[in-house]
């Protein structure tokens, strides 16, 4: 109450003194009062070691951190993106990760809380941060939950057309494009992998949920709060393109035991239908790891492999509720427990390759 008190003194006293001047102001000569009008002298433009210096010191790295730009497509529509340049970026024949938030996130939220952007700046790959349009959707959620080619479908390929965009402007590797998201963001990039199987060599889903069953927004909550009861293979003809069938689509999984949002036993489901689209039998056994045992950061390994390559990788995170493992906390849908997710999905990402056909 005290310090209500004196604040509201404070600001009292402001007021006044705002008042005061401005009648001081207005008896005065005009000539003075012309002077005391004129405009400062405007500040020079940061400088580019300025602005990364300021990037990195907000956590973002120490490269070339470029916020709100923006693609068009042929079509007119409009999507938001950040871009990311890593310090001692190769010009041309870089990797490119894109990063898709979850639901009431930002672009710049998202690549603080996850701290890709420090991975990029290790592995030298570019990263991009598109960003939901709140007109599209109240609460920046991606609509995966609505696959059809008028909603999440248009979505999927305006992202597509994002990559190939940005690819082609900066010489991006082709056969190292890859995709990852969080909670609806992991729904949105399972859908551009599925509909654009050619551009995307890996995906990697944090707390996603199955992929095909919902096409509303009551479906989608259904599929998030008890998975899928439909047979789980044919779930994703409906949505993807034919050809993933043939080419494949290496994928990591990571999911919260805790996740009161999105149940676990989507991750399982997600795992399946991801062992039937890579071509690996039902019958094959996945290699099990249980990694940091007893402590903070415990999670339950699962790998698939084809030949000798891991293909298909489930990690259950033993501490984890429904965010971002082991990114800053103090960001939110992010948390300190658990193994750094951008560091398990940069060492996956790295051991895949878009071979064209």
């Amino acid at each position: 109450m005290a310090r209500s008190f004196t604040s509201l003194i404070f600001k009292t006293a402001k007021r006044l003194g705002r008042l005061q001047r401005a009648a001081l102001l207005a008896a005065a000569p005009k000539a003075a009062r012309r002077a005391a009008v004129r405009r400062k002298p405007a500040k020079p433009a940061a400088k580019p070691a300025a602005k990364a210096a300021a990037a990195a010191s907000a956590g973002l790295g120490a490269g070339r951190w470029e916020a709100s730009r923006q693609y068009t497509d042929g079509s007119g529509r409009r999507l938001a993106f950040a871009r990311y340049t890593p310090v001692s970026a190769p010009r041309t024949g870089m990797p490119l990760v894109v990063m898709l938030h979850g639901c009431r996130q930002t672009s710049l939220a998202f690549a603080r809380g996850s701290r890709m952007n420090q991975w990029a700046d290790a592995g030298g790959f570019m990263v991009l941060y598109p960003q939901q349009s709140l007109a599209r959707q109240v609460q920046r959620c991606w609509r995966w939950f609505q696959p059809d080619d008028a909603h999440g479908g248009a979505e999927a390929d305006l992202i597509a057309g994002l990559i190939r965009s940005e690819a082609a402007r900066f010489g991006v590797d082709p056969e190292r494009i890859y995709i990852a998201g969080l909670s609806a963001g992991a729904g949105m990039a399972a859908l551009v992998a599925l509909r654009h199987p050619r551009l995307i060599a890996a995906v990697a889903m944090h707390s996603g949920p199955v992929a095909g069953d919902a096409h509303s927004a009551a479906g989608g909550l259904a599929a998030m709060r008890r998975g899928s009861v439909k047979p789980l293979a044919p779930l994703l003809e409906n949505i993807a393109d034919p050809a993933v069938f043939r080419l494949g689509m290496p994928a990591l999984i990571l999911h919260g035991h805790l996740d009161p949002a999105v149940a676990p036993r989507n991750a399982r489901q997600l795992f399946e239908q991801f062992r039937a689209l890579n071509g690996v039998p039902a019958d094959a056994a996945p290699v099990e790891r249980v990694l940091g045992l007893g402590t903070e950061r415990a999670y339950r390994r699962l790998d698939l492999l084809r030949g000798r390559s891991t293909v298909l990788r489930l990690c259950e995170i033993i501490r984890l509720e429904h965010a971002w493992s082991g990114g800053d906390g103090s960001v939110r849908y992010h948390s300190a427990n658990g193994p750094d997710a951008s560091a398990l999905i940069w060492r996956f990402f790295r051991t895949q390759r878009r071979v064209a056909s």
